[in-house]
């Protein structure tokens, strides 16, 4: 059941309708905790015909809200989906991977443990094209040392995060360029000391390492980075963002594309 307000939103974005696709949204509905509502934001050429097949298979699921856009970025999706949400707390899930059984119910109770928590990932496991698990990621755990990293790399898993919705919208939702969505809006929250971030070392997440998908290692994404990068340094005047800045640029030079 979903209540007009519930307690959390997944949030789901996607271009294409796949088993993939289905597998996610089937994951994401069956969840131990049953006050949820799931938003899916269909974007691009074909949103339209994608989001009326969404409405059809899942029309007696009341839980679901599909929504299109001809909008092509990812950034204005996550934008859109955090506008639209209803619910104090955002779940976020990736369109190829699986959520846990009890994420939602694991990490609502951390959240609300915890009213100083803006972001709470987890480590996850990593799948391959058939779903099976051949690894797992371990991320750092605490408040200090995700900051510690922040200025260096990405520290926490975008799929697997829970948002508090609040400071999310203060910070202005996801602004950052392609592919560097989710570790432009950490490097702008982190400005804010007042929030905390926290990674579970309970993994919640099967993500798809099968796909080579366009945002690993492209330039077009260390660029995002570095820029966001930079503008904290300029912002902190703290050099371990500059530092950092650099590290990517180099990095850049060996990009696939």
């Amino acid at each position: 059941m979903t209540t007009s307000c519930p307690n959390v939103s997944w949030l789901l974005c996607t271009n294409r309708l796949d088993d993939y696709l289905i597998r996610a949204i089937e994951s994401c509905l069956a969840q131990t905790m049953p006050d949820f509502e799931l938003l899916l934001v269909v974007n691009g050429e074909k949103a339209d015909q994608i989001a009326a097949d969404l409405e059809s298979r899942y029309a007696s699921d009341s839980r679901v809200r599909v929504v299109a856009t001809a909008m092509r970025q990812l950034n204005f999706s996550l934008s859109l989906g955090l506008h639209l949400a209803r619910a104090p707390f955002v779940a976020r899930m990736d369109a190829d991977d699986v959520a846990a059984p009890d994420r939602l119910q694991q990490q609502l109770a951390r959240m609300q443990a915890n009213p100083a928590l803006a972001v709470l990932g987890s480590w996850y496991h990593l799948i391959d094209q058939h779903g099976e698990v051949v690894g797992m990621v371990e991320k750092p755990v605490t408040d200090a040392e995700i900051r510690r990293q922040l200025p260096f790399k990405n520290p926490l898993c975008h799929p697997s995060v829970m948002l508090r919705k609040a400071p999310i919208l203060a910070v202005g939702g996801y602004l950052g360029g392609q592919h560097a969505e989710d570790y432009d809006l950490w490097a702008r929250l982190s400005l804010v000391p007042e929030w905390q971030f926290e990674n579970s070392p309970l993994p919640v997440l099967d993500y798809n390492a099968a796909p080579d998908g366009p945002a690993r290692g492209s330039r077009q994404a260390y660029a995002n980075m570095a820029g966001a990068q930079f503008r904290n340094f300029i912002v902190s005047r703290r050099v371990r963002w500059l530092l950092g800045s650099v590290v990517t640029s180099l990095k850049s030079l060996w990009a696939r594309r």
